[in-house]
């Protein structure tokens, strides 16, 4: 079943003008839908991003390129 027929749309496309664009309300929640889709985008982007590493790396879960343990400091011998 096609939904993007003239049949299966019951409004018009007047009624989607009817929302007053100098209304504060309005704004107000236009920014907040911007503002939340932007940050599902950067979460998306992030996670691309390390999907695609492999193996820690800097500023991983590892740390600064990926050693542990201390092996890169003063070993206090």
């Amino acid at each position: 079943m096609d939904c993007c027929t003239e049949s299966a749309c019951s409004k018009p496309d007047e009624d989607i003008l009817d929302i007053p664009l100098d209304d504060p309300g309005a704004n107000a929640a236009a920014a907040k839908i911007q503002a939340s889709f932007r940050g599902h985008m950067a979460r998306k982007k992030i996670k691309s991003r390390e999907s695609g590493r492999k193996g820690p790396g800097p500023g991983g879960p590892g740390g600064a390129g990926g050693t542990r343990g201390g092996s890169g400091g003063p070993s206090g011998d």
